[in-house]
């Protein structure tokens, strides 16, 4: 019996915290605020930066249930600026159940800040609410009543020497922005290292609306072996690698993405004597999508795909009087799909690098200012300029020169602060850093092309029909883990008659958990997979075919886009137990983010 399966995944993982139950004779002491205030804002020395983190959303909360107002400006804080911690999410609940109208203003600026999630912006609409105010409608604010000020005894005049004023140069104005722009290198720590300017090239100025977008190329090498047995006098070669290149914009009315991969596993195998056999793969592929989104959440989309599959496989024997025995096949598959969704996935990696420069400035006490929407996008725009950068150096130099520039960094970094600025731009761990949830279903038109094989029916070719569902989950937990999840499913609908409909749904889910240095140098990622899958063939010879799998792996970061990663694999599919090993080697070629 042919049984057909699938491995996917799924994971869950849930933790349950001790509740401990006081006695009912002991009366509730008052709430100790203005410790729990300075809780929140700075770190304990006795406790490290994660358990920190933990405690601060119970204290967060705790602040809101207190109902004293003195807790309004650390909650707002916390509400404005922690946009991917759940104590953000704390804090707006918070505000509005301490009832301070002076928590309006942020409140308000979070229900109309259109990056947000969506549901940090019905929160903010809620306490709003609370507060018995509308989003987009400020409060009157009293002005201070304030003395008059009495004017200083005033000197006799004197009449100032005149001297000679040179008009400034005024350079005419410049309609586009600059792709290429001469940052002034810092005078302090590596200011010898590219002379007294830097070329920095900018990448493209995004729209207003753009929300996120990304820019990849990547090449994989899974195995590869060359090999001699001197005593069999045996030659053996074999090698897997792959390519891919990835590009996608996602704007607030407009998402679109589009690229292709390529994918080659060949091996030789020559003993003494005539005999030798030689085989190989060869997968391309390419694929598009656009989407267009009408109310909130909700879009249409269209997608689009084309594949190429080759085999070959040679075979000499050892006895000459058997004939050579050669195979090739090629398989091509191109279709479209149209369909409606909801919801949106966007990788905030880029975002998260922001946010985590500005946190080692903050604790090296060199914050001059934080860094506003503009800085953040000057940035971005100087690492998409530099993706294709191999090392750090350059990257390094023009952005301390940019945040001088804009007044957030106070004089010269010392080594340790500029140490810790190169890890934050070296760490691979803050690429594909998915936050949101999409799903989707489209109607598929595929044409397959096969080679004609007479005696195996099963062998689908020409037009096929098809329901797709798709789903996506990603959400950062901290700036140490994250969670994301993919669901799928497919039908065939519009069979003829006496054709087979099969379908198959399957699911994964993934925990990633990054680990880092004492001055925040990336060290690896630990992840954790389970995937489930089910499907079924419609044809009486063929069983339900059922499949669970797992996978734990480690990613050893070599550079910001390129790492090793050596995983171990089991799965259990239609009765059958697998259990493997793999290691595999990734090298970004070209990598580029940008989050608003």
């Amino acid at each position: 019996m042919r049984r057909r399966g699938l491995i996917w995944a799924y994971l869950a993982a849930a933790t349950l915290p001790a509740l401990a139950l006081a006695p009912a004779t002991v009366q509730a002491q008052p709430a100790d605020v203005p410790g729990m205030i300075k809780f929140v804002e700075q770190k304990p020395d006795d406790l490290d930066r994660s358990e920190w983190k933990e405690k601060r959303r119970d204290v967060a909360k705790k602040l809101g249930a207190s109902k004293d107002k003195r807790a309004t400006a650390v909650l707002s804080k916390l509400a404005d600026e922690e946009t991917f911690d759940i104590v953000g999410e704390i804090a707006i609940e918070g505000l509005g159940q301490l009832g301070d109208a002076n928590a309006a203003p942020v409140l308000q600026k979070i229900a109309a800040d259109v990056s947000r999630e969506k549901r940090q912006r019905e929160l903010a609409t809620k306490a709003l609410a609370k507060l018995g105010v509308k989003a987009g409608v400020t409060p009157p604010v009293k002005e201070p009543i304030k003395e008059p000020v009495k004017e200083p005894v005033k000197e006799p005049f004197k009449e100032p020497v005149k001297e000679p004023v040179k008009e400034p140069a005024v350079a005419p104005p410049v309609s586009d922005p600059p792709t290429e722009v001469a940052v002034v290198a810092p005078t302090g720590v590596g200011a010898d290292l590219l002379g007294e300017q830097v070329p920095a090239t900018l990448g493209p100025a995004f729209a207003a609306d753009t929300l996120a977008a990304s820019d990849r190329v990547t090449f994989a090498l899974g195995t590869a072996s060359l090999g001699y047995d001197s005593v069999r006098k045996r030659t053996s070669f074999d090698f897997d690698v792959a390519a891919s290149y990835q590009r996608r914009v996602e704007q607030e009315k407009l998402a679109y993405g589009y690229g292709g991969a390529a994918h080659v596993v060949a091996g030789y195998l020559n003993p003494d004597g005539p005999q030798k056999s030689r085989g190989a793969l060869v997968n391309i592929s390419g694929n598009g999508e656009v989407r267009i989104y009408g109310g909130p959440g909700l879009y249409g989309v269209g997608r689009g795909a084309a594949a190429l599959n080759v085999t070959y496989l040679s075979v000499t024997p050892n006895d000459p009087n058997n004939d050579p025995y050669k195979d090739v096949r090629t398989a091509a598959d191109l279709g479209i799909a149209l369909g409606g969704g909801f919801g949106r996935v966007l990788d905030v990696g880029s975002r998260l690098r922001v946010t985590k420069l500005e946190d080692v400035l903050r604790r090296n006490r060199v914050l001059g200012k934080p860094i506003d929407a503009t800085v953040m996008e000057q940035l971005q725009r100087l690492w998409w300029g530099q993706r294709h950068a191999r090392n750090a150096h350059q990257l390094l130099i023009t952005t301390i020169a940019a945040l001088r520039s804009a007044g957030v960094i106070l004089g010269e970094p010392d080594a340790s602060v500029t140490y810790q600025l190169l890890a934050v731009l070296r760490d691979g761990q803050l690429n594909n850093r998915m936050r949101g949830f999409d799903i989707d279903l489209t109607f598929g038109e595929s044409y397959l092309l096969r080679d004609d094989e007479p005696n195996n029916p099963m062998v689908d070719k020409g037009r096929v029909e098809q329901l797709l569902l798709r789903a996506g989950y990603g959400r950062q937990l901290s700036d140490k883990l994250d969670a994301t999840g993919t669901a799928w499913g497919r039908l065939r609908v519009l069979a003829a008659d006496n054709t087979p409909s099969p379908w198959a749904v399957g699911a994964s889910a993934r925990a990633r958990r990054f680990t880092y240095g004492d001055f925040g140098d990336p060290i690896g990622t630990l992840d954790l997979t389970g995937t489930l899958a089910i499907s079924n063939d419609d044809t009486d010879n063929t069983s339900l075919g059922f499949s669970l799998g797992a996978e734990l792996g480690f990613t050893y970061w070599l550079n910001q886009a390129s790492g090793l990663r050596l995983a171990a694999t089991t799965a259990f599919d239609s009765g059958d137990v697998f259990v493997g090993a793999k290691l595999e080697a990734t090298y970004g070629l070209l990598d580029g983010s940008f989050a608003r």
